[in-house]
């Protein structure tokens, strides 16, 4: 799971450490990409593991038994989901890599945690972006840990 949350740790440092001030537009724009991002790399995932994932980050359950559930109620997908997790890690460097890229000119004054509230806030009413909202709030939560 820890890998997932690299999506999260490379949105605020793209965006804090780069060049161009980043405005509403760039913020849209890397909330987009990331949506898109996170939904190409997790097709293989079930609809019943994203959506057990999406429920427990809403409700501040812990991730580990909502994924255990979906397992137990139909072990054969679920074992097919945690493989599709664990490619979803690894599909996201890449992709994070990626859009390290296209906004290596970007960046921003405001604060790391400010950074993600803005681009949860915008994840948050993209329509598809329900997954990639439910991962980013993951990894604020990893985050706010350290």
């Amino acid at each position: 799971m820890k890998k997932l949350l690299l999506l999260m740790t490379f949105a605020c440092s793209v965006i804090v450490t780069s060049c161009n001030m980043a405005d509403d537009s760039d913020y849209n724009a890397m909330a987009d990409d990331m949506c898109g991002c996170v939904n190409d790399s997790s097709k293989e995932i079930s609809n019943e593991m994203k959506t057990a994932i999406i429920k427990a980050v809403d409700e501040n359950k812990d991730i580990q038994v909502a994924i255990s559930e979906v397992m137990v109620s139909n072990p054969e997908q679920g074992m097919k989901d945690v493989n599709a997790i664990v490619a979803l890690g690894k599909n996201m460097e890449v992709c994070s890599k990626d859009l390290e890229k296209k906004y290596n000119s970007v960046y921003s004054t405001d604060s790391e945690e400010k950074v993600v509230k803005k681009l949860l806030e915008i994840i948050k009413t993209k329509k598809g972006g329900e997954f990639a909202y439910a991962l980013m709030k993951l990894g604020e939560k990893e985050m706010k840990k350290k």
